[in-house]
């Protein structure tokens, strides 16, 4: 795969978290809406800039705090399931292609991780919609 075309899945990819941003905003969530929205620009200049040093840990403390955001919505949605099952699954799946990712495949990989970390954002977002 060319240079180009990498760079551009993984910019590409960060627009599934564009999908639950859309859900918080709906429902008035706008704590999540702002950590949501700034991992968001962050992830994406991070990979628009061809993951420059500056912006990584940016990138780590922001994913981080979506991280701990997504737990505070799963156990304030008192892991209500279905939802709250198919977070802890697609949380595992994306997991999977965190550390997957090698030279060859990194690309790829980091892409799915953002698309099944988008999903693990919009199903702890559900978990916790279903139980208010």
């Amino acid at each position: 795969m060319k240079k180009i075309f990498q760079y551009e899945a993984l910019r590409w990819s960060n627009l599934f978290f564009l999908i639950p941003l859309i859900v918080a905003v709906v429902y008035g969530l706008y704590w999540y809406v702002i950590i949501l929205l700034v991992v968001f620009i962050v992830s994406y200049d991070f990979h628009f800039f061809r993951e420059a040093k500056e912006l990584y840990y940016l990138d780590v403390i922001f994913s981080s705090i979506l991280m701990i955001s997504n737990f505070i919505l799963l156990f304030m949605g008192h892991l209500v399931l279905p939802f709250s099952f198919i977070a802890i699954v697609f949380a595992l799946i994306a997991i999977f292609f965190y550390f997957r990712r090698s030279k060859h495949d990194y690309y790829i990989n980091h892409s799915l991780w953002h698309v099944f970390s988008s999903g693990v954002c919009l199903f702890c977002l559900l978990t916790f919609l279903s139980f208010i």
